[in-house]
């Protein structure tokens, strides 16, 4: 449990980071979108954690799932966040750029949440509760 919460936290430390690097570099791109990107995601992700641990649990309650949790809708969350920050290069919208950035940070925010749930429910290769060969 220790390890999720390390995770989480340093999830939240890197976010924090790239907020600073965006005040620091005080560039019209940097605080238009980069920090309203962040000010929408924390939010967003910090009212998800309850409803991500009622999804996990109640997973974990089902019957037996073998493998891991798909890895897809971090992957599509990414791509269409770089898919966003190209069209920002090419119509110079911000919007499209915040959108982007959002994205990439959900995307983060589900790859992580992957993790949390492989860690809190110790998926093996042959499912849980079965022993792993």
């Amino acid at each position: 449990m220790t390890r999720l919460i390390a995770a989480r936290l340093l999830w939240y430390v890197g976010i924090a980071v790239i907020a600073v690097m965006a005040l620091a570099l005080n560039t019209p791109f940097s605080v238009a979108v980069v920090l309203s990107a962040i000010a929408l995601y924390i939010p967003l992700s910090v009212l998800c954690l309850p409803l991500m641990a009622w999804l996990c649990w109640s997973r974990g309650l089902r019957l037996p799932v073998s493998g891991r949790p798909p890895a897809w809708p971090a992957g599509l969350a990414g791509a269409l966040g770089i898919a966003l920050l190209v069209g920002y290069r090419m119509q110079s919208d911000l919007g499209l750029a915040e959108c982007g950035v959002l994205l990439m940070l959900v995307a983060g925010d589900l790859w992580l949440v992957r993790r949390e749930v492989v860690q809190f429910f110790s998926f093996s290769p042959a499912g849980p509760g079965q022993p792993s060969a």
